[in-house]
C-alpha cells in the first residue's frame, strides 16, 4: 500500500484541540498519509458499544491500515496502551478489556507501548499511541514497537441466551437513528430457526416477520408504523420503527433484552 491510512475512533468530541493536535502530528510526519474520522463521540464507558463500533466500521479497511482507538480513562502500567496486528491492519488502543472482545487470541498479536517518561500524562494518546502510529507508517517493525504482551484484560460479553424454550437476545447498539442492533446475527437466527415459524417480543409488541427495509412486513398500511425486524449492514438483527426513533418511543438501552420464541 503506497499511500498510509490511519483512522481516528476517540471520545474526545469535535470542539476541542485534541483531534486537531494528533492530526497536525500525523501529516507532519508521514509522507502521504490520509487521517480518516470515524466517530469522535463514542462513549467512553459503553464497552458494548465501543466493540460494536469497532468491529463493523474499521475490519474492512485494507492492511496495513493504522488505527488509534481512544477511548479509555484507566490507562497504566499494569494495562497500557498496546498495538495489535490482526489480519495486516494494526490497532492502537487501551488493554482495558476491549481488545479481548475484539480479538480473538489466534488471531492477534500484541505488544505493549512503552509509557513515555518524565512527560505529563495528560493527553496520552498523543504521546504514545500517536508515535507508535507514526512509527509504523515510517516502517518501524511491528515488533520493535514495544514488549509482547500476551496477557490481556479479558471481558464477555452477552449477545443471546436460551431461556427454557426460548432465546433472550440483547441489545448491542442503538445508532443516531434510535434503530436497535441486537446480539444475534441473521446467519445465526436462521440456523436456529431452521423453517420454523418465530415471535420476537419486545415489551407488549410482538413482530413475526422479517422485513427488507425500515417498514412493517404487514401489507395493512395501518400497520406499518409498528415495530418491524430487518438485518442490518452488518449482518445483525435490527429492530426500527418506520420514521421515528424506536430507542425513545420505548426507552430502550444498551443491554436491554427483547425474547425469541420459535414455533
Amino acid at each position: 500500500m503506497s499511500r498510509h491510512i490511519v483512522t481516528l475512533t476517540t471520545n474526545w468530541g469535535d470542539s476541542d484541540f485534541f483531534a486537531g493536535k494528533v492530526k497536525g502530528m500525523l501529516y507532519g510526519s508521514i509522507d502521504d498519509v490520509h487521517v480518516v474520522d470515524i466517530a469522535h463521540h463514542v462513549a467512553t464507558y459503553d464497552i458494548i458499544a465501543q466493540s460494536f463500533i469497532i468491529r463493523n466500521a474499521l475490519t474492512g479497511f485494507p492492511p496495513g491500515t493504522v488505527h488509534i482507538i481512544d477511548l479509555s480513562a484507566n490507562v497504566s502500567s499494569e494495562h497500557p496502551y498496546i498495538a495489535i496486528e490482526n489480519k495486516g491492519q494494526f490497532f492502537l488502543m487501551a488493554d482495558d478489556g476491549l481488545p479481548s472482545l475484539l480479538f480473538p487470541p489466534e488471531s492477534r498479536t500484541v505488544v505493549a507501548l512503552p509509557m513515555q517518561e518524565n512527560v505529563f500524562q495528560n493527553f496520552a494518546a498523543l504521546t504514545s499511541l500517536t508515535r507508535a502510529a507514526i512509527a509504523l507508517c515510517q516502517g518501524t517493525p511491528f515488533n520493535q514497537l514495544g514488549v509482547t504482551h500476551t496477557q490481556l484484560v479479558n471481558r464477555m460479553l452477552s449477545n443471546y441466551v436460551q431461556v427454557g424454550e426460548n432465546y433472550r437476545i440483547f441489545i448491542q447498539y442503538i445508532d443516531t437513528y434510535g434503530n436497535c442492533y441486537l446480539g444475534m446475527t441473521y446467519r445465526e437466527f436462521e440456523q436456529l430457526r431452521n423453517g420454523r415459524k418465530f415471535r420476537l417480543t419486545l415489551f407488549n409488541q410482538t413482530v413475526d416477520q422479517i422485513s427488507l427495509g425500515y417498514y412493517s412486513a404487514s401489507t395493512n398500511n395501518a400497520l406499518r408504523h409498528r415495530i418491524c425486524l430487518t438485518v442490518s449492514a452488518t449482518g445483525v438483527l435490527e429492530l426500527a420503527i418506520r420514521e421515528h426513533s424506536l430507542a425513545e418511543s420505548m426507552n430502550l438501552h444498551i443491554d436491554d433484552s427483547v425474547i425469541l420464541t420459535f414455533i
